[in-house]
């Protein structure tokens, strides 16, 4: 009777062991699957994609026209809209002198609110820094709006604005084989609609991984060039990274 019992424990034991091999080889199958859509989701291969790291310019008649603004990154959320945040804030037009200057650290009027979908709540500093800030949401694919030299546009979103906490709606397309990506925040819809464009252009994740490490925020709270009073420590970094220079055409 042990015979058996023995015997039949050891099949036992070796069919549960092969199935523990051939779940252990689907999971290093799929676990190689995972890794390469979460790479996706930070730089794709299709040129046409909008995922990836965009440098955002200033487009308006100021006197920071011209000047990168900061680096966004776009990526698909876990339901397939399209969503954006600012990874490397670097120049804002002051608005009290209508100068470009330094970035600011945190949003203290972007608050609560939800748009299109778009959700957000920004109202506790530990949560409100402009780097690594959600601005944008839950644009989605049309079909059928791709061709040559651009990719899928994704509307139907919502966009706020850091400068202001204002809302609006929000829609986004690559453009030019994929350097440049065109988004728009607007009001109404059609031929109503009214907004503003801009022409964000691509780069690659070493860049954006150089210039973080140049000009993004330190363990002290601070832009690189600033001291922990926020006042400038080193004006030749404070220059180079308000005024940074991609290479790439700028839109203006």
């Amino acid at each position: 009777m042990n015979f058996v019992y023995d015997y039949f424990n050891n099949k036992l034991k070796g069919y549960l062991l092969m199935k523990k091999i051939k779940l252990l080889s689907l999971l290093a199958i799929f676990g190689v699957s995972s890794t390469a859509v979460y790479a996706a989701d930070v730089q794709s291969d299709d040129p046409l994609s909008p995922v990836g790291y965009w440098v955002q310019y200033d487009e308006d008649n100021d006197a920071g026209k011209g000047m990168a603004e900061g680096i966004i990154q776009a990526y698909f959320a876990k339901n397939g809209t399209l969503e954006m945040k600012i990874v490397v804030p670097l120049m804002q037009v002051n608005n009290k002198t209508g100068q470009p200057g330094a970035p600011m650290i945190h949003c203290d009027v972007c608050g609560k609110g939800s748009i299109n979908g778009f959700s957000y709540d920004y109202t506790s500093p530990s949560d409100n820094l402009v780097q690594g800030l959600t601005f944008a949401g839950n644009m989605q694919k049309q079909p059928g709006t791709d061709g040559a030299g651009k990719g899928f546009e994704y509307d139907k979103g919502g966009v706020l604005n850091p400068n202001d906490g204002k809302t609006y709606n929000s829609k986004a397309q690559p453009v030019d084989g994929g350097e440049t990506l065109f988004a728009r925040a607007y009001k109404g819809s059609g031929w109503y609609s009214v907004g503003k464009d801009a022409h964000w252009k691509r780069i690659d994740e070493a860049t954006y991984e150089k210039v973080k490490k140049e000009c993004g925020l330190t363990d002290d709270g601070v832009y690189p060039y600033q001291a922990k009073d926020g006042s400038i420590k080193n004006n030749d970094l404070y220059k180079k990274c308000t005024n940074y220079p991609f290479d790439v055409k700028k839109p203006v």
